[in-house]
């Protein structure tokens, strides 16, 4: 879907123009804000939203505040969000950013779980196991 940052770092770094790059990666830009980024995830999903909020333990009436903009989410939202749409670990971690949230961080041991969880292909109810293995309580509440 979306190319990895290291990627576009170096095309960047190899391209003969400014002009050039950005011409070839419209596309790839974080000009969108959060909610028009989850409305964009939500179509390209194929999954309705009703699926999405319980794929996501989150209430109906939440996510529908969440994507229309009349909310902002909690850092926890939004990986339940990215678990619920089966997102990759990077198109989570843009998420975040575009939410106002830092990514990922790997001293951290509760961001180390979800963070291997995304990238394990991990539903939220099994993320949810390993961060009740290690002794956090689970995001599902």
């Amino acid at each position: 879907m979306f190319k990895k940052t290291d990627e576009l770092e170096f095309e960047l770094k190899n391209a003969d123009s400014i002009h050039n790059f950005i011409s070839d990666n419209e596309g790839e830009f974080d000009d969108k804000n959060f909610y028009k980024l989850m409305n964009t995830l939500i179509t390209e999903s194929g999954k309705g939203k009703p699926q999405i909020a319980a794929a996501s333990h989150i209430s109906e009436p939440y996510m529908y505040n969440l994507v229309n903009g009349q909310k902002r989410p909690t850092r926890d939202t939004v990986v339940k969000l990215s678990f619920g749409l089966n997102l990759s670990l990077e198109t989570c971690e843009r998420l975040l950013k575009l939410a106002g949230y830092g990514g990922f961080y790997v001293r951290h041991k509760r961001d180390t779980i979800l963070k291997f969880a995304l990238e394990d292909g991990c539903s939220l109810v099994e993320a949810d196991e390993l961060l009740v293995k290690y002794g956090f309580s689970i995001m599902s509440e």
